[in-house]
């Protein structure tokens, strides 16, 4: 939105004090480049209809409504552009562990921008036939499925929101001693195909505010985020492609009907998960009071604790002991004009047997400010508005010139 400022017709007679301070004080508030820095060269024009040119080698991802659009990184809501400097990038194949930001590793941030490439936009499912049940089908239906793994053994689901960036739980990522992977694009978990990809994590990001169990030994987990930073940038394809993030003026209304993704109980044999190919549930958005107020039936916690937070989200599913996904990190999707966006991922529960209370969700749209500083080094900017309280000040003290 731009600021328009409207000059009141000139009066008659003589003029006040303030009237000679208030050119020079909206000169002052201008901003200034820095001596030396050359002017930004224009932006060469485009015939109507074609192609802009991508910025980078990766495949880029256009916007969908209300999205925050991955193509090379995360991009969080519909706002001023950050211009931020390019930092150098690690070369060593190491993988770190860190609760704090990732400073030094990303590449500068592209303002935003409507890119039309042979892709449609992030969250969008590679296989439009809903019948098809094959595990390639699946594995296309959806494309950002993670298996995160350590020492090759499947712990957890992971989501892909970016070509080297993956969202999953914290409590999956606190062995020690072990070497965390991903596989993506994998039709069967336990086997590789061709369109299968295996990627060493660099660098593992826990929430620092993470705990294991809050309260009871059995309710709930705090904070129970990470991000999962890849050695090296995926390559989008039919079976590898980032969901949308949604934007912090996303609601989910009460009752809506979403999906639940992933391989079921993470070592139902030991060795694998319940299920080799990717599974889906509906599920339908409870409301978050009701939803506590379940938890209080089935539990000792009193009354004036609550259980289920801000932070966190409800979906019910009557039947889970099939499909058994409370612990296993599973992101929660929600279709908006067909377009995927992640909304939670699961992180605890009563149990797949006690369908009284539903599984627990973490809320994504709770921890954007989060995902964003760790991802760019560099806190989420917040609207404009140290300007406009600048300006009003400065008419207050015009007025009582």
């Amino acid at each position: 939105m731009e600021l328009r400022c409207r000059t009141p017709a000139r009066r008659q007679g003589p003029q006040g004090p303030g009237a000679s301070a208030l050119p020079l004080l909206l000169l002052l508030l201008l901003p200034l480049r820095p001596v030396g820095e050359p002017r930004p060269a224009p932006h060469p024009r485009q015939a109507p209809g074609t192609l802009p040119e991508p910025a980078s080698a990766d495949p880029g991802v256009s916007c969908g409504p209300s999205a925050t659009c991955p193509s090379d990184e995360p991009r969080l809501p519909r706002q001023a552009p950050t211009d931020l400097s390019q930092p150098m990038t690690p070369q060593t194949q190491t993988m770190s562990v860190s609760t704090g930001r990732d400073r030094g590793t990303w590449a500068a941030l592209r303002p935003f921008r409507s890119c039309r490439l042979p892709f449609s936009s992030c969250g969008s499912s590679q296989e439009k036939d809903p019948t098809l049940r094959d595990p390639e089908a699946m594995a296309r239906r959806w494309p950002w499925m993670v298996s995160v793994q350590a020492n090759g053994t499947h712990i957890c689901a992971g989501t892909l929101i970016a070509s080297r960036w993956v969202l999953t739980v914290a409590h999956c990522l606190i062995l020690q001693n072990v070497t965390y992977s991903v596989r993506v694009g994998s039709p069967r978990i336990d086997q590789k195909s061709p369109t299968t990809s295996d990627v060493p994590v660099y660098q593992v990001i826990l929430n620092k505010r993470y705990r294991p169990h809050r309260y009871w030994s059995w309710v709930g987990r705090a904070h129970d985020i990470a991000l999962l930073k890849l050695t090296w940038p995926l390559k989008y394809n039919k079976y590898v492609w980032p969901i949308c993030l949604p934007g912090l003026d996303f609601e989910v209304k009460d009752g809506s009907l979403c999906t639940v993704t992933g391989w079921g109980l993470p070592k139902f044999d030991g060795v694998w998960p319940q299920f080799r190919s990717i599974q889906e549930k509906g599920v339908t958005i409870l409301n978050s009071k009701d939803c506590d107020k379940l938890y209080h039936k089935i539990s000792k916690v009193p009354s004036l604790v609550r259980v289920v937070d801000s932070q966190m989200v409800c979906a019910e599913d009557l039947n889970r002991e099939n499909f058994c996904y409370e612990i296993s990190g599973e992101p929660l999707a929600c279709s908006v004009d067909a377009t995927w966006y992640l909304v939670g991922l699961v992180t605890w529960g009563p149990s797949c047997g006690r369908s009284e209370a539903p599984p627990i969700y973490l809320q994504v749209t709770a921890y954007q400010h989060w995902i964003w500083e760790r991802v760019s080094g560099q806190a989420l900017p917040a609207p404009c508005r140290a300007l406009l309280l600048v300006l009003l000040l400065s008419l207050n003290l015009l007025a009582a010139l």
